[in-house]
C-alpha cells in the first residue's frame, strides 16, 4: 500500500481565504450586474401633457412670464408689465381659468438677481391655479 503526502506545508489556511475572498468579489459582482435600478439622485421630471394637435399648436395655452430684478420685481407678460405686482399676477391668472387647467403651461423667465422667494411665490400662485409651470434657463457661459 501507498502513502500518500502532500509536498505543501501548511499554505492550506491561506488558499482558504484566497477562495473566500473570491468567492465574495464574484457574489458583488453579480449583484452589480444583475441590477436593474441604475443610481438617481436629484428631483423626479416627468414630462407634463401635451397640448399639441396634429398640425396645429393652440398659443393660448401656454404664457411667459418675466420676473425683473429689484426691490419690488417687476412682471411682464410676453411683453407688456403687469401692474400691481403679485396683485396683478393673481388677477391675470384668474382670468386664465380654463376647463383644464393642467394643460396651461406658464413659463417662467427670470435673471439670476431675482430673489428666490420671489420666484417662489410666483410659482406657488401658478400651481395653485392648477397650471404646469416651467422655468426657462440658459447655459453658463465661460466667462
Amino acid at each position: 500500500m501507498r502513502l500518500i503526502r502532500s509536498s505543501l506545508k501548511g499554505s492550506g489556511f491561506a488558499i482558504l481565504i484566497v477562495a473566500g475572498v473570491n468567492l465574495f468579489l464574484l457574489l458583488c459582482m453579480c449583484v452589480l450586474l444583475t441590477s436593474y435600478r441604475p443610481l438617481r439622485h436629484g428631483v423626479n421630471i416627468s414630462p407634463s401633457a401635451s397640448h399639441f394637435v396634429i398640425h396645429s399648436y393652440d398659443r393660448s395655452l401656454s404664457h411667459i412670464i418675466t420676473v425683473a430684478p429689484g426691490e419690488t420685481p417687476r412682471f411682464f407678460l410676453e411683453n407688456d408689465e403687469i401692474s400691481g405686482g403679485m396683485d396683478g399676477i393673481e388677477s391675470l391668472l384668474s382670468s386664465w381659468d380654463r376647463p383644464i387647467p393642467s394643460h396651461v403651461t406658464v413659463i417662467i423667465v427670470c435673471d439670476e438677481a431675482v430673489a428666490v422667494g420671489s420666484v417662489q411665490q410666483l410659482v406657488d400662485r401658478i400651481l395653485s391655479h392648477g397650471f404646469t409651470c416651467a422655468f426657462f434657463g440658459r447655459p453658463a457661459s465661460d466667462e
